[in-house]
């Protein structure tokens, strides 16, 4: 049975309006199509249309056949009046790109967020820096015995009114070592407006005596001492022999040698005498209450010198020579 021919669907893209003239007389029945006559050469508009021929019944069993190459292939979209490419519909195309993404606004939000947080910390470290009530005016001094109090806080003097935020403690810190008896020093912030400061003082070791005459107290590094360092210490005198080419390293070398004794050594020891840095002299005392003359030589290897003197002790003589220990010598 014959299937009714359906009306044509109409075209979605944009239509080029046709040229005036006659219109063509409605379809009087169902039947096939009526081909239309051409248009007279006379018409200035395009052909009209012709509508689409009806289609047939297909037999049940039986495939449709395949759609030609011309009727598969759609339609193009006729050309804009003026000339260029085709039109196309690229509305929603370009409401995508414009419109905004979530996490591109979550970004924002973020970026926005993390600027005004840097900005308000900023502005309160600016207060902060040059808030009366954050600069230095407290200084606690701990850990003194010969040392004057006075000289620490002169030290500290120069960085009075600094930020405590800012505050080179490094450096403080320094400034006090420069201090004379003063070995180590460290400086703690506190809070709001002061800093504490803790002494380590250097431990004498001995009276030195120039080849001048003048005397000065020394710790273990030759260096010289706050007068007040001598005060109940039992110091041992050291002397620079007058014809001493480096008096200096004479001095120097004396206070390395006894630093450097093991105490029980140490505390025998009377006076030392030294000419340059390898030729330093002890007279040690004994239990007998006679003494021994020690020919140390220079710093190195103590402990190992320490225990040839001990070896030696019983030995006859008037002098021990361990300035080369593997060698020792007594005379």
């Amino acid at each position: 049975m014959a299937r009714r021919p359906t009306a044509p669907r109409p075209r979605t893209g944009a239509r080029r309006p046709a040229a005036p003239g006659p219109r063509r007389p409605a379809p009087s029945a169902p039947s096939a199509p009526t081909p239309t006559p051409a248009a007279s050469p006379a018409s200035p508009g395009p052909a009209p249309r012709t509508r689409p021929a009806a289609r047939r019944s297909t037999p049940v069993g039986r495939s449709s056949p395949a759609p030609s190459r011309a009727e598969a292939t759609p339609p193009a979209d006729p050309a804009p009046e003026g000339g260029g490419g085709r039109v196309v519909q690229a509305a929603g195309r370009f409401r995508e790109l414009v419109a905004g993404r979530p996490w591109r606004r979550r970004r924002r939000a973020i970026l926005a967020t993390a600027a005004a947080t840097a900005l308000i910390l900023l502005a309160a470290l600016s207060a902060a820096i040059f808030l009366p009530a954050l600069q230095l005016q407290q200084v606690a001094v701990s850990g003194l015995g010969y040392v004057e109090e006075d000289e620490v806080l002169a030290a500290v003097e120069p960085y009075r009114g600094d930020s405590v935020l800012l505050l080179g403690i490094s450096d403080i810190a320094a400034d006090v070592t420069a201090v004379p008896g003063v070995r180590d020093a460290e400086v703690d912030r506190s809070w709001p407006d002061g800093v504490r400061v803790s002494v380590t003082e250097a431990e004498p070791v001995g009276v030195l005596t120039r080849p001048d005459g003048s005397t000065a107290v020394v710790d273990a590094q030759g260096q010289e001492l706050p007068e007040a360092a001598a005060d109940g210490a039992d110091l041992v005198p050291l002397t620079v022999d007058p014809g001493a080419a480096d008096p200096e390293g004479a001095a120097v070398a004396m206070s390395e040698v006894l630093a450097s004794m093991p105490a029980d050594l140490r505390g025998s020891v009377q006076t030392v005498t030294a000419s340059s840095r390898s030729d330093v002299r002890f007279a040690l005392a004994l239990e007998d209450g006679g003494a021994r003359t020690v020919v140390w030589g220079d710093a190195a290897d103590a402990e190992l010198k320490a225990e040839v003197v001990q070896a030696l002790l019983a030995e006859p003589g008037s002098e021990i020579d361990v300035s080369s220990p593997m060698a020792p010598v007594t005379r």
